[in-house]
């Protein structure tokens, strides 16, 4: 890694940890200047402005850290390792990802509104892997196929019982590493899913 690449790398994680600590609007480029110790001139060397750098934060993080972790449980596998395994997996995995770098986690869950629709994720995010996984569940009849929901549904309440998890650990309402509470998020939604276990 080269010096401006160093640089950059820098500039991008001192960003990300006062966009998290302050908010997106409440962080001006003064503030990260203050906290590099450098010039507004040399930090627009490396990075347009603000817009740039959420952009450029949530493009690398996502990608590299959600979206690839998805691809390796992609739902065209799913008769082979089954549903059940999948899910956990991949839920297991956002909770190791969370407890490893909770500012980088923090950082997506606050600005992915704004910023998703920017990522080009045509064909892999977790989303759609777990959207995947679940509709090859109730095709293959491991999942409860007579409870009438639909993977879009079902994908939401899978979501919805992690990411609010999440927020509750931010918050701090739950203690302690949240890969604890992974099991317990695991039955919760096999028990919505009417997930067959055996």
């Amino acid at each position: 890694m080269g010096k401006g690449e160093r640089t950059r790398a820098i500039i991008k994680r001192q960003a990300l940890q006062l966009f998290v600590a302050h908010g997106v609007d409440g962080t001006g480029v003064r503030k990260i200047t203050k906290a590099l110790g450098m010039t507004e001139g040399a930090l627009y060397r490396h990075f347009k402005g603000k817009g740039e750098w959420v952009r450029a934060l949530f493009r690398d993080n996502y990608r590299d850290n959600y979206t690839v972790r998805a691809d390796t449980l992609d739902a065209r596998q799913v008769l082979a390792h089954g549903v059940a395994q999948k899910l956990e997996t991949l839920v297991k995995g956002f909770c190791e990802y969370y407890d490893k770098d909770e500012t980088v986690f923090r950082f997506l869950l606050l600005v992915q509104h704004g910023q998703l629709d920017k990522v080009d994720n045509a064909s892999s995010s977790p989303v759609k892997v777990v959207k995947r996984a679940i509709q090859a569940g109730l095709d293959c009849g491991e999942l409860d196929n007579t409870r009438s929901y639909s993977a879009r549904e079902a994908t939401a309440w899978v979501f919805g019982i992690v990411l609010q998890t999440v927020t509750f650990r931010i918050d701090e309402h739950i203690q302690g590493p949240l890969s604890a509470q992974a099991d317990a998020l695991v039955a919760v939604y096999n028990g919505a899913l009417g997930l067959k276990t055996i």
